[in-house]
């Protein structure tokens, strides 16, 4: 019965997609919702619109995974399984990105151009072959799914439901919180499988989301099985996967003990909305303690002084490497900043992405470099991962 409705709310979905008429792909100014900064929501929704002037082909109605894209699109395949479109994980943060500026917004006009496409493509991903049903890295019949990139995806969802209500997103969100539950086992004493074929780690990335769905869907339900799930996971992340020398978390422990020692902003940075979802959750000191402590730490551990080459301006800077890591770390301090403001921190992340605004894009595109400190001229836009990235946090900022 349960496959039945799934299969149903999944061809209803696709349906309606299709017959939605696209609206024109154009920048659009933002309402005015008070307080808002308008010049960075101007920033995100340009930047939006310059991955669907880029990165979108109309002709299989997906996203290219980076730019310049592998075949120009004379000469793109009629099929969407072809590798040079994006994996979900790449699609995700679009998804990401169009979350930010409708969360930040009451603009209808932005919702009505992209929604029905990003509704469509995301339906694409969506294995139908096995149970239960979910998010794949890439479009049926590819049966590879992993469980952070579904979650990442699962996230967004929730969040479009509480801002929008409409039970598209609920529904969707809800099919992935149940693939999460597949993911997890007793192996280990407890946590969150990364793959589903191979079971073999149990990584940060898959477990920090976790809890931060968990507890997305707890705000949205109520139902108390999220808040026990999220605390959980919480709890098996922090005792296996926490470096007690510096509060940050490691990558993964293998099925074998082994634990992958490689730090990165992004699972950090969850674990610390994570905590303060928690506390928010709950009233326990305790994880806005972790929460604070963590932060202190991903401050020094993934920031660093810099001086521009281009302006001579001094200042602490978001390390190069992945924007998209970065992003997600910058949530973590975003919802800490809701409960106890820091103006160190957001001082640092603003003037990173003004940095980035003004010497980090390509001049002909607007598109992103892939580094914050601008340093390598011959770094190209690439990966779309980076270009949602920028869009995020332009738009999250803009009411932060």
């Amino acid at each position: 019965m349960k496959k039945n409705l799934l299969v149903l709310a999944f061809l209803v979905g696709l349906l309606t997609c299709c017959k939605s008429e696209d609206a024109p792909i154009k920048p659009v100014k933002p309402t005015d919702p008070g307080s808002i900064n308008k010049e960075y929501m101007s920033r995100a929704e340009t930047t939006f619109a310059n991955i669907f002037k880029y990165y979108w082909s109309d002709k299989v109605r997906m996203m290219f995974g980076s730019y310049p894209n592998t075949l120009g699109t004379p000469q793109e395949p009629s099929s969407p399984d072809y590798d040079s479109h994006a994996f979900l994980w790449g699609l995700g943060s679009v998804v990401s990105a169009f979350n930010a500026i409708v969360q930040n917004t009451d603009n209808v006009d932005f919702r009505m151009t992209y929604e029905s496409r990003l509704k469509e493509t995301l339906l694409k991903y969506y294995n139908t072959t096995k149970e239960p049903m979910c998010f794949g890295c890439f479009v049926n019949p590819h049966d590879q799914r992993l469980y952070d990139d579904a979650i990442w995806v699962g996230i967004d969802l929730a969040d479009l439901y509480s801002k929008t209500k409409d039970s598209w997103y609920l529904d969707y969100a809800k099919s992935v919180w149940n693939f999460v539950l597949s993911g997890k086992d007793d192996e280990l004493g407890g946590g969150v499988y990364w793959d589903e074929n191979a079971k073999d780690s149990k990584n940060t990335c898959s477990n920090a989301p976790a809890v931060v769905l968990a507890l997305k869907l707890y705000q949205i339900t109520n139902d108390a099985a999220y808040l026990e799930n999220g605390k959980d996971i919480y709890k098996w992340t922090k005792s296996k996967l926490q470096d007690p020398s510096d509060y940050l978390y490691w990558d993964c422990i293998k099925t074998s003990g082994k634990i992958e020692t490689s730090k990165f902003s992004y699972n950090s940075g969850q674990m610390l909305q994570a905590a303060v979802l928690l506390y928010n959750a709950t009233g326990e000191e305790q994880y806005l303690t972790d929460a604070k402590l963590l932060a202190e730490a991903c401050y020094n551990y993934f920031f660093e002084n810099f001086i521009s080459n281009s302006s001579g301006e001094q200042f602490r800077i978001l390390k190069d490497g992945s924007r998209w890591f970065n992003a997600i770390m910058v949530r973590g301090f975003l919802e800490l900043n809701k409960v106890e403001s820091n103006g160190t921190y957001m001082i640092a992340i603003r003037k990173s992405v003004d940095h980035a605004w003004k010497y980090t894009r390509d001049a002909e595109t607007g598109l992103f470099f892939k580094q914050f400190s601008g340093n390598d001229i011959t770094d190209n836009p690439g990966d779309i991962l980076a270009q949602g990235a920028m869009v995020e946090l332009f738009a999250k900022l803009a009411v932060n």
